[in-house]
């Protein structure tokens, strides 16, 4: 009886099964023992693919199909949400000495050469959020790399981390002060202060920093939203696509403990890249804070008239959630003009 009970239960679950997550193309990217998950979705026919690229080092790319500003934006075009080494649902014994830069930076020139193998003729345009923005900029570095690519599209994206770190920490602290000033949680913000004292570089402490990021709405500025990051998705992803909730938890706890990335500073070689080159940014990011994305334009080798910076006025760091029709718009406008 027990047997045949779950096999109905299973029936059932099944049943309400949807292919959400295998509309359009899905394939694995194979290096180096990864196996790591590709969903290229939408107006694949238009000759245009946009190549989100997750952040972390560890998130996922398959957890942002099903939001608004993707669904309409793959109306257009082709979206190619990629899940990277030992990040999200991918799969392999890849080696801990393999979680760095270089090597993730080989695997998305393997994606590139495999997507224009598969969609000859595409233009592909890269779109870096947060980690996802130091991975595009080192990989649009090398000359014979950056020919690959159409355009660049810079999401609240890392490039100087050392000075990202600084800039977040004092995003907190000014956070803080403001509500103790207020009467707000006194003795919760004073900790936090007196926590930064003792840890100013917080290398071994983020998930930390990161808590208190999140409680000063430094990912999402609206507190409406704080429940609604990745709306009517969770139980889909969980249960209707290809993730698989254990090698989502390991491969972040392996990452997070083992590429340390804290040190990463790109901004001298910038100038090398000349792209044409689209920032977005979330005026209120608490992770990595606005003057950043001044700091990118600056440094880009793009020509004034190729680069642009699009201030997301009500956003944090998670703009195409937040304000996706302004984001939608940012990103069209700048397609159009360079496809």
């Amino acid at each position: 009886m027990t047997g045949r009970l779950l096999i109905l239960l299973t029936i059932g679950l099944c049943a309400c099964f949807d292919d959400t997550f295998y509309e359009g193309d899905f394939f694995y990217l194979v290096n180096k023992d990864a196996q790591m998950p590709v969903s290229v979705r939408g107006n694949i026919s238009s000759g245009v693919l946009i190549v989100f690229l997750h952040g972390g080092p560890g998130g996922t790319a398959l957890q942002k199909i099903g939001l608004k500003a993707f669904n309409e934006l793959e109306k257009n075009y082709g979206m190619v949400f990629w899940d990277q080494r030992a990040s999200g649902s991918s799969q392999g014994n890849s080696a801990i000495s393999d979680l760095n830069l270089n090597q993730f930076t080989e695997d998305l020139d393997k994606l590139i050469d495999l997507l224009r193998y598969r969609y000859k003729n595409s233009k592909i345009f890269l779109m870096g959020h947060s980690w996802g923005g130091c991975l595009g900029t080192n990989y649009l570095l090398d000359p014979d790399r950056q020919v690959k690519i159409t355009g660049w599209i810079d999401v609240d994206g890392a490039h100087d981390n050392p000075h990202g770190d600084d800039l977040s920490m004092q995003f907190v602290i000014e956070y803080a002060n403001q509500q103790i000033a207020r009467g707000s949680e006194v003795d919760f913000w004073q900790y936090v202060i007196s926590w930064y004292a003792a840890n100013p570089n917080f290398t071994t402490d983020q998930l930390e920093h990161y808590s208190f990021v999140d409680k000063a709405h430094g990912y999402i500025y609206d507190p409406s939203l704080a429940d609604e990051k990745f709306p009517n998705y969770s139980f889909s992803y969980l249960f209707e696509s290809p993730a698989n909730l254990t090698a989502s938890l390991t491969n972040y706890n392996s990452v997070i403990k083992n590429f340390i990335i804290s040190d990463i500073d790109l901004t001298p070689r910038m100038n090398a890249i000349h792209v044409p080159s689209l920032i977005i940014w979330g005026a209120h990011d608490g992770i990595i804070p606005f003057p950043m994305a001044q700091e990118a334009f600056d440094a880009l080798g793009t020509s004034v008239d190729q680069k642009r910076i699009v201030n997301l006025a009500n956003s944090a760091h998670n703009g195409f959630h937040e304000e996706p029709s302004a984001f939608i718009e940012a990103v069209v406008t700048f397609v159009e003009e360079n496809n």
